[in-house]
């Protein structure tokens, strides 16, 4: 049967060795101060010493005693008794373990569940696009804009599921390098300029001749959720993009965000009043938006007012080249 290393003794009982060691000194230096017979200082020094050392000897044997009766319990995987043993390093070790695999496990379960539940609710939301472009393509005549608008609408909640999963990986695909913010602004823009038409809101970007250090595709996906909200909840006015001092503004005169939800619009699955409403949020837009913010070292945060309009702000200080 193995016995306790020596090394592992020496590890556990440092404390003791080293106010034994002091213990010895202080002796020998009392002894030298007071000028004690030499001889008879040296004598009871070393005899302290070696009282000392059969102490250790002996906390080694009741130590290794312990550690093979933990072994014999691990042998026969009896780890409730393990437990029961107090001051004991395997018995320590193994609650840390446990502790971190429970802890492990109920993040698992989470994240588990977030990813049910967004399934579930994106599930519903993806029907209602099909649906529509199903009856549109029913018709005699089909309205190529509607159709338009409903296939983007589709894409759009394909390319959230899989932002979603990608975020969620073990590894993700992020290439940093110096692009024109204005460059990405535009191409989001673009993407959804349907979306700005069939809303019937104007838009109003001011140019930010900007350079920013980041991941284009990932920066351009954070812009998409924020623009696309700021589109969803605006109908017949504005979306203003700008930068005011280290932070690119996107603002929009839509019907804004109660008191009471603007706290949790970043977390996970939280639609609030305004989702509800309009009953086409899976909220989990602004939680990807935050999180890939974390990734490309910037931050978001939001003003808001019912019926006067929202400003979402990202804070590009540590990007700016």
């Amino acid at each position: 049967m193995s016995h306790l290393p020596i090394k592992s003794f020496l590890k556990r009982e440092k404390f003791t060795i080293i106010f034994g060691i002091f213990i010895f000194f202080y002796i020998l230096g009392v002894y030298l101060v007071f000028e004690f017979e030499r001889v008879k200082t040296i004598y009871i020094s070393f005899l302290y010493l070696f009282l000392f050392f059969i102490y250790m000897v002996f906390l080694y044997s009741t130590r290794d005693r312990e550690f093979r009766e933990e072994i014999a319990l691990l042998n026969q995987k009896n780890y409730e008794k393990i437990l029961e043993i107090k001051d004991s390093p395997l018995s320590r070790a193994l609650y840390k373990s446990v502790e971190e695999n429970k802890k492990f496990r109920n993040s698992e379960e989470k994240r588990r569940s977030d990813v049910k539940n967004y399934l579930t609710i994106w599930t519903h939301q993806i029907k209602s696009p099909i649906f529509a472009l199903r009856l549109l393509l029913k018709k005699d005549e089909i309205n190529k804009i509607e159709c338009e608008k409903e296939i983007f609408e589709i894409e759009e909640y394909v390319g959230n599921i899989l932002g979603y999963a990608r975020l969620n990986a073990d590894s993700t695909d992020y290439v940093f390098s110096k692009y024109s913010l204005d460059e990405i602004i535009r191409g989001v823009i673009r993407k959804y300029s349907i979306q700005f038409i069939g809303k019937n809101n104007s838009l109003d970007f001011c140019e930010t001749k900007k350079i920013i250090l980041t991941d284009a595709k990932w920066f351009s996906f954070l812009l998409e959720q924020i623009i696309s909200n700021a589109i969803k909840y605006t109908q017949n006015g504005r979306v203003a993009i700008y930068l005011k001092k280290d932070e690119l503004v996107i603002e929009d005169n839509g019907i804004g965000i109660m008191p009471e939800d603007l706290p949790r619009i970043f977390d996970a699955g939280y639609t609030g009043y305004n989702g509800r409403l309009e009953k086409k949020s899976t909220g989990l837009g602004l939680t990807l938006s935050k999180n890939i913010g974390k990734s490309l070292r910037v931050t978001l945060r939001c003003e808001s007012e019912p019926k006067i309009g929202t400003k979402m702000y990202i804070n590009l200080k540590n990007i700016l080249d």
